[in-house]
């Protein structure tokens, strides 16, 4: 052996003579971080985080060892084991109710026999958890899929509920959502922090929560501190959430209806801060409505529209345009802007029955004649900034449809 081979040979050695004590699951545990359920204020579950000391004694997060290499990945998978089996028995040593969700690296999944039994399952069984109290968080976005779904399919049968965590980190989760068919989507912490301020990533979490409900998914909200991000996790529809605004992680169990009153204190704050955003709402589309009805008024009677166009543009209008009651456009775009009324032409004999506005109108007419429809919320596709569109009846066979500038009704961190 040569000596450059011989020193590479020591170091790691040394390395690992030096590091091996870490590896030692006495030196790693696991803490509690309370879930709370919004509609009763109180503790539901709890989440198992694998905590250490450092040199100063401090409890830290043992977060990073799982994901450093300079370990083996079976040493990291057994450690984790530990920390595991250590969380479900006191849990199951616990006089409390409710969940527990604990962590599983899909790597670890990659290495089990697809003969054998899973560990946690083992463990549940041994330690005699009621297995429907437990659930499995499948954690980053490794992890060959086939393997994933076996496993969870395997934690089903047995009983348990699975949650897919850091949702939102990596594009490939959604097939995940497919595959696996969670119970639990947990919003990746960070995309949710940057949510909270408005923008794309507000409107990329804000469809999480409609996929959430789509699939029949529960949604957790993790890392909530502030009183505004509660209020944003509200806006997301999720029920339940956890963070340093309710508790932080901790070595013992809590009270269940220690965070009640807090509760019920952030719903009373969201709801009055809600009351007074859908006023304002109300308002604006009172607003709207009578300007797109003095519109629909001139277009009747063959008037010119251009003294409209500063009441039009006060109201936030953007655009307006005719079409048949097939969705077909059969006028230009009138723009209303700092010039007043400008006609864009590109736009006509475009189909728009399909946006879901439309066929409310159509089917509305039915029962209620004249009726102004009113859509939701969405991002104007050429400038980006948040829009509804009106529309109503101009004739039996002619519809008038008008785009308006809104503000976003969600409640962000401001």
């Amino acid at each position: 052996m040569d000596n450059i081979s011989h020193k590479v040979v020591s170091i790691k050695s040394a390395i690992k003579a030096e590091d091996r004590p870490l590896l030692n699951p006495h030196h790693y545990y696991p803490h509690f971080q309370p879930i709370v359920f919004l509609p009763t204020g109180k503790i539901a579950g709890y989440e198992a985080l694998a905590r250490t000391h450092n040199k100063n004694g401090k409890v830290v997060s043992a977060g990073e060892i799982f994901i450093n290499s300079q370990y083996s990945l079976s040493n990291r998978r057994d450690l984790d084991r530990s920390i595991r089996k250590n969380a479900l028995e006191q849990f199951a040593n616990s006089v409390q109710g409710g969940f527990l969700t604990i962590n599983i690296v899909p790597d670890w999944v990659d290495m089990l026999s697809s003969k054998l039994c899973t560990p946690t399952i083992s463990m549940i069984d041994e330690i005699g958890i009621d297995p429907a109290r437990v659930v499995i968080e499948i954690t980053e976005a490794s992890g060959n899929v086939d393997n994933l779904k076996r496993v969870v399919k395997a934690y089903h049968q047995a009983g348990l509920k699975v949650a897919i965590d850091d949702f939102g980190a990596g594009a490939s989760q959604l097939d995940r959502i497919i595959a696996l068919e969670p119970d639990i989507i947990k919003l990746d912490m960070r995309l949710f922090k940057n949510a909270t301020r408005g923008g794309l990533p507000a409107d990329v979490v804000l469809s999480v929560s409609d996929l959430a409900q789509r699939a029949g998914c529960e949604l957790i909200c993790e890392g909530v501190e502030t009183e505004q991000e509660f209020h944003f996790g509200v806006e997301c529809g999720a029920k339940y959430m956890q963070g340093w605004l309710f508790h932080k992680a901790d070595l013992n169990f809590l009270a269940p209806d220690l965070s009640q009153d807090k509760v019920k204190d952030l719903l009373a704050s969201y709801l009055d801060r809600k009351s007074l955003k859908t006023l304002e709402t109300v308002r604006h589309n009172a607003e709207v409505k009578t300007s797109v009805l003095a519109l629909k008024h001139a277009l009747q009677q063959l008037q010119s529209t251009v003294s409209l166009a500063a009441q039009l543009m006060q109201a936030g209008i953007l655009r307006y345009f005719l079409c048949k009651t097939d969705g077909t456009q059969i006028s230009p775009n009138f723009d209303v802007n700092q010039q007043g009324i400008t006609e864009d032409e590109q736009f006509v004999g475009f189909n728009w029955s399909f946006r879901p506005y439309f066929h409310a109108l159509v089917a509305l007419d039915a029962v209620k004649p004249q009726q102004l429809i009113l859509s939701k919320i969405y991002r104007d596709s050429s400038s980006h900034i948040m829009c509804k569109t009106f529309s109503t009846y101009l004739s039996n066979d002619v519809v008038l449809l008008v785009d308006c500038k809104v503000e976003d009704d969600t409640l962000f961190v401001e």
